[in-house]
C-alpha cells in the first residue's frame, strides 16, 4: 500500500514539474537590442541579396543581438510592403519577414490566432503581424505579401501582441504561429523596442 502511494505521490510530482517548464518556457523573456550599423559593415553577401530587389530607396541595416547571439538585418519597403530580412554575421540568408494585416490572414487562421489570445488575455491588442519564410531565394524574391500568403509557399506568423488579465500589469509578447493558426511559442518582450511598431 505504502508503495503505491509513494509511486501515486511521485507522479503528481513530475506532473507539476512539467506543468512548470512548460509554463517558464512559453512565457519565457525574450531580450534583444537592435541598432544602426553602417553599409561598410555589412557582409557582401547579405548586400548583393538585398541588391537583387532593385530598390532605389535607402535601406536600413541593423545589427540585432539577442539571447540566442547576434545576426543582421536588412529593413526597407518594397511593392508598398515592410520587409525585414534577416541574416546571419557571415551573411547567409535565415529568413524574410514581411508585414500583413489581419485581413490578408487566411479565415481560418485568423480565427485560430483570434481564439488563442481570447483564451490566454481579458485584453489583447494585435500591434503587428508578419509572414516569416523560411523558404530557398528563387521561391522568395518578387513575391508581394499578398502573393506570399496566398501562394503554395507556406509561411509562419509572428505576432506581437500587447495583452492584459484582470489585476495584472500589461505585457507585450511575440507569438509564433504555424500556417493554420496553431500555437508554436511565445516570447515576452521584456523592452519595447520602436522597430516593433515603427518602420
Amino acid at each position: 500500500m505504502q508503495t503505491k502511494y509513494s509511486f501515486f505521490l511521485m507522479c503528481i510530482c513530475v506532473l507539476l514539474q512539467t506543468s512548470m517548464c512548460r509554463a517558464q518556457v512559453q512565457d519565457a523573456v525574450k531580450t534583444e537590442r537592435e541598432y544602426r550599423i553602417k553599409p561598410e559593415l555589412v557582409p557582401q553577401k547579405a548586400k548583393d541579396f538585398i541588391a537583387t530587389f532593385n530598390i532605389n530607396r535607402s535601406i536600413k541595416w541593423l545589427q540585432e543581438v539577442g539571447d540566442d547571439g547576434a545576426s543582421i538585418e536588412a529593413k526597407f519597403r518594397y511593392k508598398g510592403q515592410r520587409h525585414s530580412v534577416e541574416f546571419t554575421k557571415d551573411g547567409v540568408l535565415e529568413d524574410i519577414e514581411i508585414v500583413i494585416g489581419l485581413g490578408e490572414l487566411p479565415e481560418e487562421t485568423k480565427q485560430e490566432i483570434t481564439s488563442y489570445f481570447t483564451q490566454e488575455f481579458d485584453y489583447f491588442k494585435v500591434e503587428k503581424i508578419q509572414a516569416q519564410y523560411n523558404n530557398t531565394v528563387k521561391e522568395i524574391i518578387n513575391r508581394t505579401a499578398k502573393n506570399l500568403v496566398s501562394s503554395s509557399l507556406i509561411p509562419h506568423y509572428e505576432v506581437v501582441v500587447k495583452t492584459r488579465n484582470s489585476g495584472k500589469k500589461s505585457k507585450r509578447y511575440e507569438v509564433l504561429f504555424n500556417e493554420k493558426g496553431a500555437f508554436i511559442s511565445r516570447s515576452q518582450v521584456s523592452i519595447r523596442r520602436d522597430n516593433i511598431l515603427r518602420f
